[in-house]
């Protein structure tokens, strides 16, 4: 099963417990999901057979019309369609009016509830193992809009995109993401997706240690393999008993440990140097190689 799969089903078993919530519930699925065509009654239709009995338990209890609501199955191919259907016209007018009530999502949660079941009617959430991105997939821009707002008011900082002819409302942020699971009520998918943030940060902190120790090591490396030639130079140019003791000293250390770090080459030397007074020593030999060099070339020239 997917993760979104996961969070689906857990999200199934969450029931709003006030009437207002579960209208804000139903609203969100008639959104998305509601017939354009049903005039008379309303109904809804989907591949999701979890998804079109919740939303048949929601209206019977919001508005005690158990008896007047029907599912009916249709068969597309290898794949079962569920309409749930309200043919009474005049109940079907109330319920558009309670879905389109200005105070609707004014309380916190209505909020929750209306992202749940848009999640549930055409939501989808990637492996976080992978990446992080959750979406809606909305009929038109005002739906759109409704979520995003909706996502905003709770502290969720919601984008829309525009893909192939469809409105996508998305977070691509892990704590977003996290937070968003929190306020639908999928308490486990959500402590799920945590565990799995824990280990991607912990791999990703390790990894920026291991290639930036990586990086220092090069660093290091290609530094001493430089000022190693730079000391054969002055050695097989002018002699190593040409330079003053402490810079003969520091370039006979280097010679003997090529790959000792700066802080550490300094303790072969008596009396011992720092790591500062070991990079002057080094960078006054560098300065003399390169005198040489430049003395050697314009002799040539």
């Amino acid at each position: 099963m997917s993760f979104s799969s996961e969070v689906k089903d857990e999200l199934f078993g969450v029931m709003p417990g006030a009437r207002h919530c579960k209208i804000a519930e139903i609203a969100a699925v008639y959104a998305i999901l509601g017939d354009r065509g049903d005039e008379a009654g309303m109904s809804i239709r989907t591949e999701n057979e979890r998804l079109a009995r919740k939303f048949f338990t929601l209206l019977g209890k919001a508005f005690n019309i158990e008896k007047d609501l029907r599912i009916s199955v249709m068969e597309r191919g290898r794949r079962s369609a569920f309409r749930v259907g309200l043919s009474d016209p005049g109940k079907a007018d109330d319920i558009r009016k309670s879905m389109s009530h200005p105070m609707l999502l004014t309380m916190e949660c209505c909020r929750r509830s209306y992202l749940r079941g848009a999640f549930l009617a055409a939501g989808s959430i990637s492996a976080p193992e992978k990446y992080y991105h959750l979406e809606i997939v909305c009929p038109d821009s005002d739906v759109a809009e409704t979520i995003r707002n909706t996502m905003r008011n709770l502290g969720l900082y919601a984008k829309i995109a525009v893909r192939k002819g469809a409105n996508v409302v998305y977070l691509k942020e892990g704590e977003q993401i996290v937070q968003v699971l929190g306020e639908m009520g999928a308490g486990y998918a959500l402590m799920n997706l945590e565990n799995v943030r824990i280990l991607r940060d912990m791999r990703g902190r390790i990894n920026r240690q291991v290639n930036c120790e990586t990086a220092n090591l090069g660093k290091a490396v290609a530094t001493g393999v430089r000022q190693r030639e730079d000391i054969l130079y002055i050695r097989d140019h002018a002699g190593l008993g040409s330079l003053p003791k402490q810079l003969r000293e520091m370039a006979e250390v280097r010679l003997a440990y090529p790959d000792v770090p700066l802080k550490d080459l300094g303790e072969y030397l008596d009396p011992k140097i720092g790591k500062s007074g070991v990079n002057h020593r080094l960078k006054k030999l560098s300065s003399i190689a390169s005198e040489l060099r430049k003395q050697k070339a314009e002799d040539e020239s």
